[in-house]
């Protein structure tokens, strides 16, 4: 068992540690000023505090307000916002620029969007295990499918209300309908496996899947125990079309203060393998 307390290399990671709370939030429904999912009073007030506002004064509150895109914020953004009073939207956050930290916060929080604490955490214990063990660096947690993307049936034969509901309320950006199916792109990534299920117990969706990837080589899955993450590490290689030939395995864990400790390393596969 190796272990590390890495106080030298705090100030390193610091900026890895950092709060992507300040970062632009850009997925936002129609008439919800404020992005916070949902159209109230609140955004009226938003309204109301900008007229006569021009496009382009400085002002970043009045390009939001000018809902109708004619340059001035007036009477018309009002009623646009009044019209949508009630209307609720999936509250993405700031769009996160790490895929592999967001994906695996998904998936051990098991939340649609990762929480900030289980993406911080994440991003800053993967950089700091990357730090100690330099030949990580190369492996990153391939995404099981398109981070922004589900494939659903749909049944034509009757209403589809619900439907486009659920479409307006995740931000559906695109829709690719074929033969077999459709493709649903959202504004941003999100946990597939937690849409899916929303999608599939509606009446007039046949099934719903995420749109999953082949091929994938590299695995890293985390276990929070307690106040330490244990980080399990999976380098695939050699033929990985319909799984990897031969395999180095790590079971790391780091601890709340950035304690990281090799639990076990191995390695395994076929005859032809090569490990350094």
């Amino acid at each position: 068992m190796r272990t590390v307390r890495p106080f030298w290399i705090l100030g390193v990671v610091f900026a890895v540690w950092a709060s992507n709370s300040a970062a632009q939030q850009d997925c936002v429904g129609e008439g919800d000023t404020n992005g916070d999912g949902l159209v109230d009073p609140l955004d009226g007030g938003f309204i109301l505090a900008r007229f006569g506002c021009e496009v382009g004064s400085g002002d970043a509150g009045c390009d939001i307000a000018d809902t109708n895109g004619d340059g001035v914020v007036d009477p018309l953004d009002f009623g646009f916002v009044a019209a949508r009073f009630g209307a609720t939207y999936l509250n993405y956050g700031p769009h996160r620029d790490n895929l592999e930290a967001e994906m695996l916060a998904m998936a051990v929080s098991g939340e649609i969007r990762a929480p900030d604490f289980a993406y911080d955490r994440i991003l800053g214990d993967m950089a700091l295990i990357r730090i100690e063990f330099p030949e990580l660096i190369a492996v990153v947690d391939d995404t099981d499918y398109v981070p922004n993307q589900l494939i659903v049936s749909v049944d034509d034969d009757g209403p589809i209300d619900d439907y486009e509901a659920l479409n307006d309320f995740f931000l559906v950006v695109d829709e690719e309908i074929n033969t077999w199916g459709r493709v649903l792109t959202f504004c941003d990534n999100l946990n597939a496996l937690v849409a899916a299920v929303e999608y599939a117990g509606l009446d007039e969706v046949n099934w719903a899947e995420p749109n999953y990837f082949i091929g994938i080589d590299d695995y890293i899955t985390v276990a929070p125990q307690g106040n330490t993450y244990r980080y399990s590490i999976d380098d695939g290689f050699w033929d990985c079309f319909d799984g990897c030939d031969c395999h180095r395995y790590w079971e790391i864990d780091v601890s709340g203060d950035g304690t990281v400790t090799l639990i076990s390393y191995s390695e395994e596969g076929v005859p032809w393998c090569e490990f350094d």
